[in-house]
């Protein structure tokens, strides 16, 4: 009875903490929608109030210094998104948001309405968007989220001492959105994987902003996910969002940061590998720099599937004068028989890929990790330590490739915020 009174509780005061945030919008836009004449006679208006007020002079007919009337119409613009921001904050807080998601919740709001406020402006009369105005907002909201941020660090490490830190972490798989997701230690990962190279067949993934936003409309890959041996935390967000919800996940393991791992234990165990993946010539340039790194490594052999590597169309030909590419890498795979195969072809593509020919291949444990054998190539830089650490990785990845990331990193993943949202009670 009592945890029924308390949900209702709870959920009552999500819908109060919209009510005032829904007014500083509706007060925002109201303000907005003044014309240009009557806007600047309510700014004048306010100006002089001000005036009077700050100097103790009348200002002569009403008049204000130009200048002082535009500071105060700056200022009390920023003040009007420092409320919006505030109150965000109380709507994020209220539904169990902390540190850096609930900061770039209050950003995210903000910027969005602000530059919603300037664009809709564009259409009163003899009223003009000001990228003025909005870099002003953006600032007053970045500056909230600053003191919620901090003020709320403070708090929950003040929160945290109170309750004792003598309770060890119990390592395991737990919910995460739509999935579920090893949290564990990296060390223990490389161990889990070199112990499935040893016996039996196995894949692990590693999930990111881009495979969870697929994972909510490709029910195949979430069946593949569903059946992993492994699943680890490949990105920082992941990281975070977890953190935010007071249930943090222990560290990154990343496909990138796995395989250099697995090589390393590989050689030294004597377990061989192959690699699948990468464009012609980049997986024998990685085995080589691999083998160099890590003496006694055994490479297996490399396959570098061509342009147009498909596997559905493959199928569908009734005609095959010649051994499909699909076939070609099966082939390739067994007649190496690898203890560990790393299929690099992006995603879910490497996933499917896997799934659907595990039977037919010989290997213990598949690892699909994405662009590792372009890194361990040198075909591209990974990021520096400090950018991976704080969580801009992807950043750096994406000047090295503008093109073919812009959708993804800037429109497809920022979905990640709002599937955060839509999960947040799953996560707790």
């Amino acid at each position: 009875m009592k945890d029924e009174i308390k949900k209702k509780t709870s959920k009552t005061g999500r819908l109060i903490a919209w009510i005032p945030f829904a007014a500083v919008i509706i007060l925002v836009f109201v303000f907005s929608s003044q014309p240009g004449a009557r806007s600047k006679a309510t700014s004048m208006l306010i100006s002089s109030k001000v005036y009077l007020l700050s100097t103790g002079d009348s200002a002569s007919n009403g008049r204000v210094p130009e200048i002082f009337d535009y500071w105060t119409r700056v200022v009390l613009h920023m003040f009007e998104y420092a409320a919006l921001s505030f109150f965000t904050g109380i709507v994020v807080s209220v539904n169990g948001f902390r540190g850096k998601l609930r900061f770039l919740y209050m950003f995210f709001a903000g910027a969005f309405i602000a530059f919603a406020d300037e664009f809709f402006q564009i259409f009163v009369y003899d009223r003009y968007g000001d990228i003025g105005d909005f870099t002003a907002d953006c600032v007053s909201v970045i500056m909230m989220a600053a003191v919620f941020y901090v003020c709320g660090g403070w708090l929950d490490k003040k929160r945290k001492k109170k309750e004792g830190t003598g309770k060890s972490k119990q390592e395991g798989r737990r919910p995460f959105m739509n999935f579920m997701i090893d949290d564990i230690s990296f060390d223990t990962a490389i161990d889990r994987i070199m112990e499935m190279a040893g016996e039996g067949k196995h894949y692990i993934v590693t999930p990111n902003a881009d495979h969870i936003v697929k994972l909510q409309k490709d029910e195949q890959f979430l069946k593949i996910y569903e059946k992993a041996d492994l699943v680890t935390a490949d990105g920082m967000p992941l990281l975070w969002i977890a953190d935010s919800l007071g249930n943090s996940l222990t560290e990154k393991i990343s496909g990138a940061d796995i395989m250099p791992a697995v090589c390393e234990r590989a050689a030294k165990e004597k377990k061989s590998v192959f690699l699948l993946g990468g464009r012609e010539g980049v997986a024998e340039k990685a085995a080589a720099n691999l083998k160099k790194k890590y003496k006694g490594l055994i490479i297996a052999g490399t396959y570098a599937p061509p342009m147009g590597f498909d596997e559905e169309l493959c199928e569908e030909d009734e005609v095959e004068p010649e051994e499909s590419d699909v076939e070609k890498a099966v082939r390739a795979v067994n007649k190496a028989s690898p203890d560990i195969l790393v299929v690099c072809m992006g995603a879910p593509k490497q996933e499917k890929f896997i799934a659907k020919h595990m039977d037919e291949m010989n290997f213990h444990v598949a690892l699909p990790v994405g662009a590792a054998i372009d890194f361990a190539a040198g075909e591209y830089k990974r990021a520096p330590l400090w950018m991976r650490n704080a969580g801009l990785e992807w950043f750096y990845r994406f000047f090295q490739e503008p093109g073919r990331l812009f959708k993804r990193y800037f429109i497809d993943d920022m979905k990640i915020f709002i599937l955060a949202w839509k999960y947040k009670d799953v996560m707790r």
